[in-house]
């Protein structure tokens, strides 16, 4: 089995010069002294100066002292192969070098770009899922507050509202003998300003309605103790639909 292995150093591949020693069956400080110190010059010419750097001896190598060696490119590794005689361990070492440098390229080309793919795809499955997470508690709190209807309105969908059956209070009035002489079915400001989302705001309520067209006549007034505008009831669905594609101007005290 080769012990090969190409590594990256300034957007370059490179060997290890005791790693092919190694490979060779020689001693790196034979090897380092008798081909790359003497062919150093015409091979630096040619294919580019040699890095040389002083490390720790390779696992598993005897000594513990720090030793010179060279980071060949596949050029300058590929012309000091030619140089050692034909044997069958350099042969060997020269198809195992080929291999290394191939292997390399194959991860930088093809392995490294689609795990970064992949590395990119889950980010955004994580920042979905967060985004999700935030949604579903903010639905929650409105839901808690508003109702499950509320929560439909803002996210679009405002068949929710306009289909569920209202509780609206209905106003009858009748004669001495109990008799039904007017019905009023409306629905006052209190109301909406709490259906919208204004809170106990009926004023910035009243002014939004205005922005979306409810003139002072489809006010009507219904005889109580005192005398309260209310809208129809009918003209719910049509509030629900202006709400939900946010038309009309909605104050900016409301800290929307």
């Amino acid at each position: 089995m080769s012990n090969l292995t190409v590594q990256k150093h300034d957007d370059l591949l490179v060997i290890d010069s005791r790693l092919i020693a190694s490979e060779l069956g020689i001693k790196h400080s034979d090897w380092f002294s008798n081909i790359l110190l003497k062919y150093q010059e015409e091979i630096e010419k040619d294919f580019g100066v040699f890095r040389f750097e002083n490390g720790k001896p390779l696992k598993g190598s005897t000594g513990g002292r720090p030793e010179r060696f060279v980071w060949l490119s596949e050029e300058q590794a590929t012309v000091l192969m030619t140089y050692s005689k034909n044997t069958d361990q350099v042969r060997r070492c020269k198809r195992n070098l080929v291999k290394a440098f191939a292997e390399a390229k194959t991860i930088i080309n093809q392995v490294i770009p689609s795990q970064a793919q992949e590395i990119d795809r889950l980010k955004l499955e994580l920042q979905l899922a967060q985004t999700q997470e935030r949604l579903l508690l903010s639905t929650s709190a409105i839901a808690t507050m508003h109702g499950r209807e509320m929560v439909a309105l803002i996210l679009g969908k405002p068949d929710a509202i306009v289909t569920r059956t209202e509780k609206v209070e209905t106003l009858v009035t009748v004669d001495e003998r109990g008799r039904a002489v007017a019905k009023y079915d409306g629905i006052g400001i209190t109301y909406l300003a709490k259906r919208y989302g204004f809170g106990s705001n009926t004023k910035a309520c009243r002014h939004w309605l205005e922005t979306i067209g409810v003139s002072d006549s489809q006010w009507l007034t219904e005889p109580s103790l005192v005398k309260a505008q209310k809208l129809p009831r009918e003209i719910l669905p049509w509030l629900d639909r202006q709400y939900s594609s946010r038309t009309g101007t909605r104050q900016g005290l409301l800290g929307e």
